[in-house]
């Protein structure tokens, strides 16, 4: 499926929420952000993904700071194919502390170790094995 029939898709609320894969979320996020700007790109995910856990059954699913940090990072990226690294799901542990993340399904949270940027910050050292 193309971005545009993917895009499609997801804003006429018709894609099953269990073949939305990450890649596919990515896709989608960019295409917003490339065709109505980040705000109202942002504001289309949001609904997209809303609706989405509701069809699901898990309406509580939603996180608003995962999607806005996902999103950010996304809609920074000019060339999609040249970003590969957004397919690894693990990316945002780059920019908040696991206590801070879950503190954020409600409302936006900033990031506390690192901004939201590219190129990506490296990936830190887990605190547990300075101690072996």
């Amino acid at each position: 499926m193309s971005n545009v029939e993917l895009i499609a898709a997801f804003e006429a609320d018709a894609i099953a929420p269990a073949s939305f894969s990450h890649e596919n979320h990515v896709r989608v996020a960019w295409g917003l952000a490339r065709e109505y700007g980040e705000t109202d790109g942002l504001e289309r995910m949001i609904i997209g993904v809303k609706a989405m856990a509701v069809r699901a059954g898990k309406p509580d699913a939603y996180h608003a700071t995962i999607t806005r940090a996902w999103f950010d990072l996304i809609a920074t990226i000019e060339d999609l194919d040249a970003a590969p690294e957004l397919l690894d799901k693990s990316i945002l542990k780059r920019f908040y502390s696991a206590d801070l993340l879950a503190e954020g399904r409600k409302r936006w949270i900033e990031p506390d170790l690192h901004p939201l940027q590219f190129p990506l910050p490296a990936i830190a050292a887990d605190p547990a094995d300075a101690s072996r």
